[in-house]
Order: C-alpha cells, then structure tokens, then sequence
C-alpha cells in the first residue's frame, strides 16, 4: 500500500467512495432471492477459473504445504489468531483484500465511504454473497462476529487489535459495557454495514484486512468452531473443510457455492502437520509444493544445488522484524543503563554473516526498510555494536563485568530453526561481552503469548517478531503504545503515536511524526532490534502463475498475506502440467 492508498482512504477528511461494477449483478439477484432454505451443495456457482494450455487438469490443482501442529488448533482469525495453521480463514472474504502490489481493492465490499470527521465508515456488501447452507451473507454476520470478539467471556487473543478504534470495543472486552454496544452496526440495509471509530480512523479501510466474517447463524446454532468439523463447516469463501486428522494433516475443498469476486484455479488444499525441522525434508521428497525459512544448513545445500537454486523466491514478507524485548518493570531491566548495554553488545553484522545469510538484514529501528515511515539510516547510530560503551553501561549500572547479575532466561516463541540458532547466537554474545548468563528456552507458542499478554506481564526477558497487519506506520508502531503487547510505557511516544494516528493533512507530515515516534521507542529501549527479515521461498517448479511474477517493485515472490482470501495469491497460482500425476 502506498501514500495514494492513504489519501484515498480519507486522510485529508474528505468523503471518499470507492466502488467496484459487479459482474452479472442480475444473476447475483437472483441468488439473493432464492437463497434461503435450500439445502447445502445445490449451488454450482464458482466461477471456473480461467487457466493456460500448460495447467495441469482440474483434479490436480492442489496446493500443499506443511504446518506445526502447535499452531493448528483452530481455523477462524475471530476465534484465535495464534491457535491457526499455515493456510486457514478460507471460508469467507474479508471486506478489502491485498494485490501483489500491496494496493487496498475489494473483496466482500463493493464500495466504501468515510464521513468527513474520519469516524464514521460505511462498507456496502456485495449482493451476490451466499452462505453455502444457502443463507445470504449480510451485515449481521460481521456485526455478531465484532460482537463475539469483544465478548470477554471469549477472551480472544487479539483484542488489543480494535482496541482505541471502535467505539466501545475496549469498554466491552473489559466487560463495562454489553457486546452489543460497540460500534458496528448495520446501515441502511442489510448489505450496508457502518463502521464507527473512537477518533479519525484514515487507516481502517486497510486494517480491515482482517476482516472476515463468520457466519451468525451457524454462530448461533453450533457455536464459534463450527468451521473445525467439515460436518458443521459453513462457507461462503472459495473453500471449506473437507477432513481434520489431528496431528496428520487438513485437507479444504473447493466450495462449488462459492459466488465471491476470485476465480481461483486450485481445487483442493492439503495442509500436512510436521515441525518446521521437517519442512525441507518434505519439500525434497515432493510431498509438498512450497516452504519458507531454510535452515542455515539447508539454505547452503540449496544454494549448491543448480536445480534447487533455481526454485528460490525471496521478499520481503510482512516486513517482520525480530528483536529482544524486556519487562521494563521489573529488575534487572527497569534500569535503562542495563538495556543500553544489552543493545550495544549484539553483532547484527555477525548474525547476518554467520547465520542469516539472504534471510535477513540487520536492524536498528522497528520499521524495516521500505516499510512507510522507516528511518534505518537515522537510528542506526543509537542501538550500535559497541562493546566497550555496553561494558561501561552496564559497570555504571552497578554490575561491573557482569557481576551480581542475575542469571537470565531467553524465552524463544515455537523457534524455526534459524531462531534458534539467532537466539543461540544473542545469548553467547551477551556472555562474552558482559559476562551475562543466558539459558536458552523454546517455549511453544500459546505458553509464550499467554505470558507475554498477561497483565502484568510474566514474561521478563524474551525474543520474538512482529510483522504487519496493514501496511501503515500505526500498526506497527502501535503495537508499543501503553497497554499493548509489552510493558514499556512511554507518555512522549504515546502522545506523538495518537497525534499522528488522527492525522488528516500533509501526509509527509504524518510520516514525520512517525518517524519521531520510532526514535524516542529507539532510545529508550525497550527492545534491542536485531534483523528484518528477508524470507527466503522454495516453490516447485511446476508451480506457476502471475503471483510468482515481478511485482512493481521488481519483487517475484507469494506476497504477504499468502494463500488467503485477503490476498489476490490464490487467484495467481495454478499447478502446470508437468507436475507429477500423484500428488496426495
């Protein structure tokens, strides 16, 4: 997304109004007006996608990749977000997507207008969205959708996410005020739903992104994992579940009642559980077609093999950074000399060099390159490799050479193997340099987030990433504002982060505040910043599609978000006919 995104979502306080011709808008009444009581599967209604002479036939149009079964628990964002495997949310279309380009275009919304004070947004549904248990998909369904989020009975794991933009979503997850009072609403009919926002929100047409809906009838009638079981699975996106063996694999059909705006060529998606140590074992034994982050070791085989060289994609992903972090509260880390030293001991260069490779760069900041707002060049002078000055920090803050410290734990969350080595490699140069102990800890991730999250945290010392959920300077900055995912508090930061955030003039100047914003989160340190990463694909060679051409940046890889109904990947992937036969 880029600033024109910006300005067209609003910032200057204009009304805008985007909106996209439905295609067959005749047909697409029709099925509004029969749709209710028929039975499941009588529709045929999914465009067949348009394909080239080298596809492979339709029945061999599958997608296959890995997942940790820790992660695959659940498969709706609104039910948890930590608890999904790789590939999940199929069953219905956020109200925007994302294009290859990182460019904001519809998805479940036809059109989409702001009121002029930034606080009222108003989403006009496509007409031609049908449940497959042949209900119609309105306004109702993402009002119960809001509405189960912010229940506090639910406890969803991603509430800080609305939390300060919707009205009153944060009164009801604190339990203040009745779900039902938030501010999502339906408009003038059932296929217009209204947005309104605690302050001028220019911002929430991309954030919304996440935004697919579940069905409120099913919601009511089985409860929040209907999806889980293919017997109780409604849809109203391109797939739904077809079988769940737990710890073995998941496999999605495509749903032939589909009537959304994608035309996608893959007809089935097999989802296969293994730790992530496994995943270039799978991929060099054909049995999936896609993987991300080698191992260091297996990058090295890769790179020296011609045939699979010739197989790597590389992007920038969600522009995620890695990065330590503190419980600034608590002793040893309420001190700031101590973080000061801590930031001037870790050789990024090194970490690159020995363990990184092509799958990242160094970090001094949050923002990663290329992200908007992002100031690398300016901040790089202020967490430094400096040995000598981390050694006098942490002297002056009455631990010379390490003596009297604690002994610390470095909790890693669910670590794919190049994590690990990364926070192998953090805590021998926190030993050498400060004679600081540091052991080690993989943690999976619902007992890593759970103590992250908790209030007051129980997570003292730890290494961990973040990534993008819409491509604005707020979101990834906002995830240091008080009361967010970590400790620190800062009321200079928290005030520029809220000024810049309702912010409808001169975009330079929005960007400007931003970047203040990350200087003051640098120099206080909270968090020492290690790399941004670059990750690195494998993708088969049969494998083909505009998704994987140069995007306008010259970048050829599966952008972020992936294979999702947020993005317009699936549409740009089809399996050639070279493939092999058997693909189970």
């Amino acid at each position: 997304m880029t600033d024109r995104r910006q300005n067209d979502a609003g910032r200057d306080g204009t009304r805008v109004d985007r909106r996209l011709l439905v295609k067959a808008a005749a047909a697409g009444s029709a099925l509004f007006g029969l749709s209710l009581g028929l039975p499941r599967q009588v529709w045929s209604a999914q465009t067949p996608a348009a394909v080239p002479a080298d596809a492979a036939p339709p029945e061999q149009q599958v997608w296959r990749v890995a997942t940790d079964p820790a992660f695959a628990k659940v498969l709706d964002f609104y039910e948890q977000v930590y608890e999904r495997p790789a590939i999940s949310g199929l069953s219905s279309d956020p109200l925007v997507r994302l294009s290859k380009n990182f460019e904001i275009i519809p998805g479940a919304a036809t059109a989409w207008s702001g009121s002029e004070d930034g606080k009222t947004w108003t989403f006009t549904i496509d007409p031609a969205l049908m449940w497959d248990d042949g209900n119609p998909v309105t306004a109702n369904d993402w009002i119960a959708t809001f509405q189960y989020a912010a229940d506090p009975e639910h406890a969803w794991d991603f509430a800080w996410f609305w939390s300060d933009d919707i009205v009153n979503f944060t009164e009801a997850v604190a339990g203040t005020v009745p779900p039902d009072q938030i501010g999502v609403r339906q408009g003038a009919n059932d296929r217009e739903l209204v947005f309104e926002t605690v302050n001028a929100a220019p911002y929430l047409p991309a954030k919304l992104l996440y935004s697919g809906p579940l069905s409120a009838a099913a919601l009511a009638s089985t409860g929040p994992l209907y999806n889980n079981d293919p017997a109780t699975a409604v849809s109203a996106g391109p797939f739904t579940i077809e079988e769940w063996v737990r710890d073995q694999y998941l496999t999605y059909r495509r749903n032939e009642a589909y009537t959304g705006k994608q035309s996608i060529p893959m007809q089935r998606i097999i989802v296969k559980f293994a730790p992530p140590a496994q995943n270039f074992t799978l991929y060099e034994a054909g049995e999936v077609d896609y993987m991300e982050y080698p191992a260091p070791a297996e990058l090295t085989l890769i790179e020296a093999d011609p045939e699979l060289a010739q197989q790597v994609y590389q992007g920038v992903g969600d522009f995620r950074v890695d990065y330590l972090f503190f419980d600034v509260t608590k002793a040893p880390f309420d001190n700031l000399m101590v973080r000061q030293a801590f930031s001037h001991v870790i050789d990024r260069d090194a970490i690159k060099q020995q363990i990184l490779g092509n799958t990242g760069n160094p970090a001094y900041g949050f923002l990663a390159p290329g992200f908007p707002a992002a100031n690398q060049e300016a901040l790089a002078g202020i967490q430094n490799f400096d040995p000598a000055a981390g050694q006098k920090l942490l002297a002056d803050a009455g631990y010379p050479n390490g003596e009297s410290f604690p002994q610390l734990e470095l909790w890693l969350r669910a670590p794919t193997p190049i994590e690990s080595a990364v926070g192998g490699a953090i805590g021998a140069m926190l030993k050498q340099h400060l004679n600081i102990d540091v052991q080690i800890s993989a943690r999976d991730q619902q007992l890593y987030m759970d103590a992250l999250t908790a209030k007051p945290t129980e997570l003292l010392f730890g290494f961990v990433s973040y990534g993008m959920d819409y491509l604005d300077p707020s979101n990834m900055l906002g995830l240091w504002t008080s009361g967010g995912r970590h400790s620190w508090s800062n009321p200079e930061f928290d005030r520029i982060i809220q000024e810049a955030n309702v912010f409808l003039g001169d975009p330079a100047e929005r960007i400007a505040m931003y970047q203040e914003a990350e200087r003051v989160l640098v120099t206080d340190v909270p968090a020492v910043f290690i790399h941004y990463r670059t990750p690195i694909q494998l993708i088969k060679p049969f494998v083909k599609g505009d998704a994987l051409a140069p995007d306008t940046n010259g970048i050829a890889a599966l952008h972020w978000p992936g294979f999702s109904t947020g993005s317009t990947v699936p549409e740009g992937l089809y399996i050639g006919n070279d493939a092999p036969a058997d693909r189970s």
